[in-house]
């Protein structure tokens, strides 16, 4: 069964380069320059793709929730509900945003975080939709998402197995292809709950799917180890100053760090190779030079039989290989021979006995 999906042209494999999602979420702080530089600078560090956050906060929150308050310096607001709406664009400011990323050739979507969001998302005509953690049991919004039919990034931060089987059967009954994201909904997420080895099981659980790893943590170390395990699909929170004032840009990637990510997982995607194992043309000279071979280890005068201490074994190895050995021994000299000559097939008069590389 073939594991693979394309989002925005881009198809992602097994046998695929990482595709890096820079989460640019709200760290734009509602200011779309403030977005477009991030978009230009995340794509200049080697990103796939890019991704905001779309919500309609009196549709996401309760009523208590939006009227929480409080004096956190990232806040835009002290009312929670009103920060919200602070770090949210208009929809023509994302109709504007979305036609800079096309402009400069960069792949966008967003995470919708209620149906209106989804509507809007869709009539920009967004090539994908990323779920967040906290939608992963939200099926009736991951079904409405669902049967729009475009590739599906799923987070599931926070969940059981049940709830990703969950997930899987409502996502596949409508033929949507889609993505499985290991998440810890932790922010940022300390190493000790990442549990990377989800990714594994993933793979061999829904085997059709491509995985990967959406973790909000400043380091690149976990995202390197987790392509090793089988993911293809990174998601990092990402900023261009961790100085600048929001609740995500502490822990973001920055563009010195996305592009030392984004070269880490190129070279990580290269040296794991193909599985195959075989002597590359590349290290067959070297392979020689320190293998080594049968050589005579004194002067025999034809028609003596050979002996173990008649052979040595030196570099480099470009002759009769030390494991035929026991072909050599036994056999008669057909010609003299002198110490340190490469032992040689025509020198012998081979019976029965076959030298592999003679």
């Amino acid at each position: 069964m073939t594991r693979t999906i394309t989002i925005g042209g881009i198809e992602i494999s097994d046998d695929s380069p990482a595709f890096v999602i820079a989460e640019i979420g709200h760290n734009h702080a509602g200011e779309i320059e403030k977005a477009k530089a991030m978009v230009l600078s995340a794509r200049a560090a080697g990103a796939s793709a890019v991704k905001f956050q779309t919500r309609s906060p009196r549709d996401v929150y309760s009523e208590s929730e939006f009227n929480r308050t409080s004096n956190n310096p990232q806040w835009m607001d002290r009312v929670y509900g009103r920060h919200r709406e602070k770090l949210e664009f208009t929809p023509d400011e994302w109709t504007e945003l979305f036609q800079f990323c096309r402009s400069r050739g960069i792949l966008a979507f967003s995470t919708p975080f209620d149906f209106k969001s989804v509507d809007l998302l869709e009539s920009l005509d967004v090539p994908a939709f990323k779920v967040a953690s906290g939608d992963a049991t939200n099926t009736p919004m991951i079904e409405y998402i669902a049967r729009i039919g475009k590739p599906m990034i799923i987070s599931t931060g926070g969940c059981s197995i049940e709830d990703v089987d969950r997930i899987y059967d409502a996502v596949s009954k409508h033929g949507t292809p889609f993505v499985l994201l290991q998440c810890s909904c932790i922010y940022p997420a300390p190493s000790g709950v990442l549990n990377l080895k989800v990714i594994e099981t993933y793979r061999r659980r829904y085997p059709e799917i491509v995985t990967g790893l959406s973790t909000h943590s400043p380091e690149i170390y976990t995202s390197l180890a987790a392509f090793a395990l089988g993911g293809r699909v990174f998601e990092h929170h990402y900023t261009n100053d961790r100085e600048w004032k929001g609740t995500d840009n502490a822990f973001s990637l920055t563009p010195e760090t996305l592009k030392e990510l984004t070269h880490g997982l190129d070279e990580i995607g290269e040296a794991l190779g193909n599985g195959r194992k075989y002597c590359f043309p590349e290290e067959e000279p070297y392979t020689i030079e320190r293998r080594k071979k049968l050589v005579w280890a004194g002067d025999l005068s034809a028609g003596q039989i050979v002996g173990r201490h008649d052979l040595a074994i030196k570099c480099p190895g470009d002759g009769i290989q030390p494991y035929e050995i026991a072909d050599v021994i036994g056999e008669q000299v057909l010609a003299d021979v002198s110490a340190e000559q490469d032992v040689l097939s025509s020198d012998l008069a081979v019976g029965s006995k076959t030298l592999i590389n003679g």
